[in-house]
């Protein structure tokens, strides 16, 4: 069954195609490093919706961006129409994005959602218009947007998750898959195992530290203070008064931890169980906080008692993965928050069963390297692990590092920051365009910045640190406006925003400058994950710590050549891209050649065209 959605395949891409049909075929799992240009989509979700179709399978495209549910839903569309085939797809999104309950209502489920009313009959049936939008809507493979918008009158978040028991192909995010208690649920209603699913993780370097966060937990005394506040509204003054005793022991506990000198300590268990439990006990102190959250929903979508709640049923987990510590913070406005983590260090306890118990998966990304690193931290160290070379012209781009610069610590004075901003005007000056700059932190790109300032020329777009979704599309329209001029530089964090998920088409972006290597904070929470990692694999520095922060690096570079058609240069600035541990995670035909003028190079590579 011929069902590719194009006319043509190119030669790597019918390779990624045949090696998932085959790890499918033998029900493996593949991690493949798949660079940008492809065409990754059309080559895993073809031989996946045709074993789906062969076997009475259903395929789970996860990815962590909502654009990329656009890309996987228009492949199947194309494959309908080219095909003449009727592949049925469900478009899912959180519940949250879904539900337009009114203010006063409780939120998609429940006796006071109109929406969910007109959905269900007393019985818990679907109701006949509820089956009516399903048989309307069924086979024409719309976005979870289009869906929102044509039910007007039931709870489209239903209808898509009863959909999915007929369903090819669920394009889905993250924690419907890899979140237990989510795909449980899911799962139930769709009549679904996962001995029933091929898994395709699209952006699967970003696993393993999204899986993670799926079981870390947080309290802080603001959050006790507005679940106090919120216990108050209700009329439930009882439990209003033990999270003041709560608040007072978290505050008691930072006094003794903490006192005025550290920011950050690890704790036990029962550091804070045991003074809980003298308030109430643990359990039933939960329990009693679920009761207010429940009386709370049925007026507005959240609650802070329900936070509250998860929070202290989650402390009382294991040990074995895990990392419990308190830590003070400093927020806007100098304030200083007082928080306790529960933090989860091993993604394998959410990947492993998914990704074994699954009749195959298949895990691709532009930045999968090592391949045995994430083999082993997503619990499938026997998994097929294949690696494919860009598809773009070598020739269009100029990979260069920079041995004389480095953000390490211990060099960066005001005499290196000064340094990285001459450098950066003059490579600017030698660019044919735009440029983009990204940092390891917001703090070093102000400092850079303002020495930058006194050097160029070139109008200056920076991201801000609490900027949020249309104050950064604002940003990037007005950076995209200029790239007729060809004299703008945008200034970011390599793990923010704009360092992954963007792209730069055409003459937008000529040229990445990557400021030091993205390396975590060495705090309690990255130092436990390196001594996890390193008893469990030993290579916790690796894994841990320099290999992601590469990955990281090489994501925002990659924000620069989007097609064949694109020419530009990435320059790496820290010494340590020279160093082998770092080096050896670069593809093979994206090694930076090592300058001490970078400026010189660039200005012969766009010369020479």
């Amino acid at each position: 069954m011929d069902i590719f959605p194009f006319e043509e395949i190119r030669d790597r891409q019918k390779r990624l195609l045949d090696v998932t049909e085959e790890s499918i075929g033998n029900e493996d799992n593949l991690i493949a490093h798949a660079p940008t240009g492809l065409g990754k989509t059309a080559a895993t979700v073809t031989p996946a919706l045709k074993a789906a179709k062969e076997d009475d399978k259903t395929v789970f495209f996860v990815t962590p961006r909502h654009s990329q549910h656009e890309i996987a839903l228009e492949t199947v569309r194309k494959i309908n129409q080219r095909h003449m085939e009727n592949f049925v797809s469900v478009d899912l999104i959180g519940k949250s994005h879904l539900c337009e309950a009114a203010p006063g209502t409780r939120t998609g489920e429940g006796p006071d959602c109109p929406r969910y009313e007109d959905t269900y009959t007393d019985s818990h049936e679907f109701t006949k218009q509820a089956k009516s939008m399903i048989a309307r809507i069924k086979n024409q493979n719309l976005s979870a947007s289009e869906v929102k918008q044509k039910c007007s009158k039931v709870c489209p978040y239903e209808v898509l998750t009863n959909m999915i028991r007929d369903a090819d192909i669920v394009i889905a995010d993250y924690f419907h898959v890899f979140h237990p208690g989510v795909r449980e649920t899911l799962f139930e209603k769709a009549d679904l195992e996962l001995e029933d699913c091929i898994i395709i993780a699209d952006e699967a370097h970003n696993l393993p530290s999204r899986t993670r966060s799926l079981f870390t937990s947080s309290l802080s005394i603001p959050l006790i203070q507005d679940s106090v506040t919120e216990c108050e509204r209700y009329g439930f003054y009882s439990e209003g008064e033990k999270l003041e005793r709560l608040e007072g022991v978290v505050k008691q506990l930072a006094s003794e931890k903490l006192g005025m000198g550290e920011h950050e300590e690890e704790i036990t268990k029962s550091d804070l169980k045991d003074q809980v439990d003298d308030i109430q006990e643990l359990g039933e102190f939960v329990v009693d906080l679920e009761k207010v959250a429940e009386e709370v929903r049925e007026e507005q979508e959240q609650s802070k008692c329900a936070s509250v709640a998860e929070f202290l049923e989650s402390w009382d987990g294991k040990d074995t993965g895990f990392i419990r510590f308190l830590k003070r913070e400093r927020k806007a406005g100098n304030q200083r928050i007082i928080k306790i983590k529960y933090s989860c260090l091993d993604p394998q306890i959410s990947t492993k069963d998914p990704l074994k118990e699954s009749t195959s998966s298949i895990l691709m990304s532009a930045t999968l390297k090592p391949q045995k690193m994430y083999a082993n931290l997503l619990g499938i160290p026997e998994a097929r692990k294949q690696a494919f070379k860009s598809p773009f012209p070598e020739q269009n781009e100029l990979n260069l590092v920079v041995p004389t610069l480095t953000s390490k610590y211990s060099e960066r004075d005001e005499d290196m920051l000064q340094k990285y901003a001459w450098y950066l005007s003059e490579c600017f000056s030698s660019v044919d365009g735009n440029s983009a700059v990204f940092f390891p932190s917001y703090q070093m790109m102000h400092k850079i910045k303002e020495h930058l300032k006194q050097h160029t020329e070139h109008q200056l777009f920076v991201e801000g640190r609490n900027m949020d979704k249309q104050e950064k599309q604002e940003l990037l329209d007005r950076f995209s406006s200029t790239k007729k001029q060809g004299n703008s530089a945008l200034l970011g964090v390599a793990a923010g925003s704009f360092g992954e998920g963007i792209d730069f088409p055409g003459e937008i972006l000529k040229a990445v400058f990557i400021i030091g290597i993205p390396l975590k904070k060495p705090d309690i929470e990255t130092k436990g994950l390196i001594d996890f990692l390193d008893e469990k694999f030993g290579h916790g520095w690796d894994y841990g710590y320099s290999f992601p922060a590469m990955n990281q690096a090489i994501q925002a570079a990659g924000r620069c050549i989007r097609s064949s058609e694109d020419r530009g240069t990435i320059v790496y600035m820290d010494e340590r891209y020279n160093w082998s541990n770092y080096r050896k995670v670069f593809p093979e035909n994206k090694k930076p050649e090592s300058t001490r003028t970078p400026w010189k190079e660039i200005e012969t590579f766009f010369n020479s065209n």
